[in-house]
């Protein structure tokens, strides 16, 4: 290779210098050119915007300053006139006194500025420095102070005549100590119309512009100090940036020898064939690209990492291997890092040729050419697939039960917390059961640990399976498992669950192909009524199971005994209601509704009774709760609608047409069948619709109440009509009771119950006014005494049409003595 020839030591610091002088020329320029500019921009804002709105602003705020000077002394004024017309101060003594301070008082810079009065005989009535023009007629007066005060009079008449009775005007008046000398002046006129007074002040104009000069100064001088200290900053920088020019161009020249000696290292062959061997047969993928990005190369590691042959991705971008697990943030902040630093390293996740997402360690160079710009890039892959899927295999080790895959201790104890802390956040309710085998100690021994393991396995699944919540059921060992529940339901739906995970485990278990029955028992816990911490709630749980084994398992028991008993009732009362609707044991009675008005019977209340198979009677209270919870109460009110059709049919055959009143159910008026479903039950057992009566109450009437004013309106054009029952314990809208076609409101019991209260008494007869005004009869349920009877009847206006429900006539009745009690006479208790 020619050698390349060598600079002269002469040259070589004729070019350092020359070096030196184009640096620093080109920085002072660079320095000094944006900095010049831009104090010309900036004294041209200055001067030509912020000044001039300066001086606006400035003028605007004397001028405010007048104003409100001036409206404080019209209250002063206002307040003395006031004083006058009390008698608090003798006739005249007012004006004293305000001529006395008014002529007083001084503001401004020097105290130069004042108030004046013109009184109403168009005269000066009061000036501190021209007590001279004090009561001169300036229509007389003669000299340049008539002509003033004659051209000032008229522009202060002018100004007050406006319609907010004053404002302000500019004029030319003397200065304080220089009566020989006019200014231009601003003031602020107002007229106090109690004395006729026109009460004003000002201020020169030449002060506010003396202080928008000073302004200018200062504005000039800082410009010329920028001016200045940019220069020496921009001197400074242009010296040292010489300096450093010099230094850089010595330091480039003699690094050109080295430069060429390390370009002829790296091209020699061995070293060339070296390089290839390792990138060939290296374990990590590396891939090769050019400045744009375009892949130029690839070994074979990167082939059997990805899948992709270099035929497939040559000429292709990285982009392709992308897995959409990074959003855009994360690439741009890799290409931030190559830029500024020239290699990033990192966890990145890729996809593989075949679709799989695998994770890897990154290591990208960015690689100079002679030219110090980047040419290439070298992106260098370790595989960590093996890595994760082992930590990922030891978390779940960690974290799992071994035998059944299930949740351990530690895992189920965190996520309790975590539900705990949503559950307080949501005010919900969550629950925790411990539920564990019966006798399966027994089972280990006599039938052996595999067929043991087999069992716990089964009961694992079938009990994730009856849990239906994801992650629910965990194991702690042994026969036991907890179970999480956190949808924030109501107890007896965790109940019904709870029994259907019992149920689940009395199936026979299949292991090893032979068939065994186990039963468990379940201890149930509630946050927050049966403890507040996670250990609180196990420990609780764990004590209930204790005590279900102890009363002879498979079945399960609350944490509190009273509130165990309660739910036990509970639930088999709701087992027994499914039994009861199909066994018939439901039926009807009817309590008579007895007019006050007329003295006699009106109609009759249709009244759901269930008696078990037992003989024993279960009150409504208790059954209709459990009906509408879980779901049965539809069911419950066709059967009631049709049942009284029917018994409306029979007594229409014996010649008593009696209207017959059924309650409905929110549910079923919600319905979108429900008017098809009445008028069918109608037309099927020939009932006389005009004879029906539907009671819905405020709180059903409420959930929906304009499908239900619908419904109501379509049932009434075939001669239903329909009642508001229960009256005043609901939260009814009047804007919608108004429009709603119902025929009857009846008040609950609850307000019958407490007439002897004057409060009552008045929210009842503002119940009956309201319905009189409304045209509606008002029926009064639970009567049960003559006392309330006397009570309703001073309340009722005379002619008004009521009704009494109670047993103070009648306790329900069932429907073979309805007719008997219809043939017979009344009570005497009105």
């Amino acid at each position: 290779m020619a050698e390349r020839p060598k600079i002269p030591a002469d040259n070589m610091v004729q070019a350092v210098q020359s070096a030196g002088e184009r640096v620093f020329l080109r920085t002072f320029l660079q320095t000094m050119a944006p900095v010049s500019l831009l104090l010309v921009i900036l004294f041209a804002v200055i001067f030509g915007v912020l000044l001039p709105l300066l001086e606006k602003s400035h003028m605007a705020e004397k001028r405010n300053l007048c104003r409100n000077l001036i409206l404080v002394q019209l209250h002063y004024l206002d307040a003395l006139h006031r004083e006058e017309l009390a008698g608090k101060i003798p006739p005249g003594e007012g004006q004293a006194r305000a001529l006395a301070r008014i002529r007083s008082l001084r503001f401004g810079e020097e105290d130069k500025d004042y108030f004046w009065i013109l009184g109403p005989d168009r005269t000066l009535l009061m000036h501190p420095y021209r007590p001279d023009l004090e009561g001169v007629d300036p229509d007389t007066a003669a000299g340049p102070d008539g002509f003033i005060l004659r051209q000032l009079f008229d522009r202060i008449e002018t100004t007050v005549s406006s319609p907010e009775g004053g404002g302000i005007m500019d004029y030319q008046w003397h200065f304080k100590d220089e009566l020989n000398t006019l200014a231009p002046k601003t003031s602020y006129v107002a007229l106090f119309k109690p004395w006729n007074w026109i009460v004003g002040t000002g201020v020169y104009i030449d002060d506010a512009e003396k202080s928008i000069a000073a302004w200018k100064m200062r504005f000039v001088a800082a410009g010329l100090l920028s001016i200045a200290a940019a220069g020496a900053v921009s001197l400074f920088l242009s010296l040292r940036a010489a300096l450093l020019g010099k230094k850089a161009a010595r330091a480039a020249l003699l690094d050109r020898s080295l430069k060429e000696k390390t370009l002829e290292l790296a091209r020699s062959e061995s070293q060339l064939a070296l390089i290839t061997q390792i990138y060939r047969n290296a374990a990590e993928g590396i891939m090769i690209t050019d400045a744009d990005g375009r892949i130029l190369e690839v070994n074979r590691a990167f082939s059997a990492i990805t899948g992709y042959g270099p035929e497939e991705i040559i000429g292709k971008t990285p982009d392709m291997l992308k897995s959409d697990k990074h959003g855009p943030d994360f690439y741009r902040e890799m290409r931030d890092a190559l830029r500024k630093d020239g290699h990033w390293s990192g966890e990145i996740w890729d996809r593989r040729k075949n679709g799989e997402a695998f994770p890897s360690r990154l290591n990208i160079f960015a690689y100079t050419g002679e030219e110090r710009n980047v040419s290439r890039y070298i992106g260098v892959y370790q595989d960590l697939s093996e890595l994760h899927r082992s930590r990922d295999l030891l978390q779940h080790e960690v974290n799992h039960d071994g035998l059944t895959g299930l949740p351990n201790r530690f895992l189920f104890h965190d996520r309790l917390a975590l539900a705990i802390s949503r559950s307080r956040e949501k005010s919900r309710i969550l629950s925790v059961i411990m539920i564990g085998l019966d006798r399966f100690g027994a089972v280990n021994k006599t039938l052996g640990y595999p067929v043991g393991d087999g069992l716990l396995q089964e009961a694992g699944k079938r009990l994730s399976e009856a849990a239906a919540e994801p992650g629910a059921v965990a194991r702690f060992g042994g026969d036991e498992f907890v179970v999480l529940l956190t949808w924030g339901g109501t107890y007896s739906s965790c109940l019904r669950v709870v029994e259907r995970m019992l149920a689940s485990l009395r199936n026979p278990f299949s292991v090893g192909g032979q068939s065994y029955r186990i039963t468990a028992s379940a201890g149930v816990t509630f946050y927050p009524r049966d403890g507040e911490s996670p250990e609180e709630l196990l420990q609780n749980a764990s004590l209930s199971m204790e005590r279900a084994k102890r009363e002879g398992g498979n079945s399960w028991r609350l944490f509190t005994e009273d509130l165990d008993r309660k739910v036990q009732h509970r639930m088999r009362l709701e087992s027994d209601l499914r039994r009861a609707v199909d066994a018939g044991e439901f039926h009807l009675f009817y309590q008579p509704k007895v007019s006050l008005t007329e003295r006699k019977i009106i109609g009759a209340e249709a009244l759901m009774r269930w008696t078990a198979g037992d003989g024993s009677s279960i009150p409504p209270d208790e059954f209709i709760p459990i009906a509408e919870e879980i779901g049965a109460i539809g069911t419950l009110g066709a059967f009631a609608l049709e049942s009284a059709c029917r018994q409306s049919v029979e007594w229409s055959g014996m010649g008593l047409d009696i209207p017959v009143a059924v309650n409905i159910s929110a549910k079923q008026i919600s319905s979108e069948f429900f008017v098809r479903d009445v008028l069918e039950t109608v037309g099927r057992t020939g009932a006389n619709p005009f004879l029906l009566h539907l009671e819905i109450t405020e709180s059903a009437f409420m959930e929906n109440p304009d499908h239900a004013q619908k419904v109501m309106a379509e049932l009434g054009e075939a001669g239903i009509r329909f009642s508001l029952d229960d009256f005043g314990t609901g939260f009814s809208s009047l804007a919608k009771l108004r429009l709603l076609p119902i025929s009857e409101l009846k008040i609950d019991r609850s307000f019958i119950l407490d007439l002897e209260s004057d409060k009552t008494r008045g929210v009842v007869s503002t119940m009956i006014h309201l319905a009189g005004a409304l045209h509606l009869q008002v029926t009064f349920e639970g009567v049960e005494t003559k006392a309330q009877m006397e009570i309703l009847g001073s309340l009722v206006p005379e002619g008004m049409e009521t009704a009494i429900q109670g047993y103070i006539f009648s306790r329900p009745l069932p429907p073979d003595r309805v007719p008997q009690f219809f043939a017979s006479e009344l009570p005497d208790v009105f």
